[in-house]
């Protein structure tokens, strides 16, 4: 399985997003095609789908913590 991820998506995203692949254990696409791309649909909305025909395996909920800054 080859995953493609959207350019706009954190790379800090990327091991968490691969190990929920994994655990769905998502071999192929019905429509044979194997390969994965991760979108995100909104701030708080990952949709992991088929390359080829758009098929959504799945979505995941994120939370942003946001970062403090200690000079404030």
């Amino acid at each position: 399985m080859n995953i493609c991820y959207d350019p706009d998506l954190p790379v800090s995203y990327r091991p968490l997003i691969m190990q929920e692949i994994k655990d769905a254990r998502i071999q192929s696409c019905e429509c044979g095609c194997e390969e994965i791309y991760v979108s995100l649909l909104n701030d708080s909305t990952i949709d992991v789908k088929c390359y080829d025909c758009g098929n959504s395996f799945f979505e995941l909920e994120v939370e942003i913590e946001e970062e403090v800054d200690e000079n404030s």
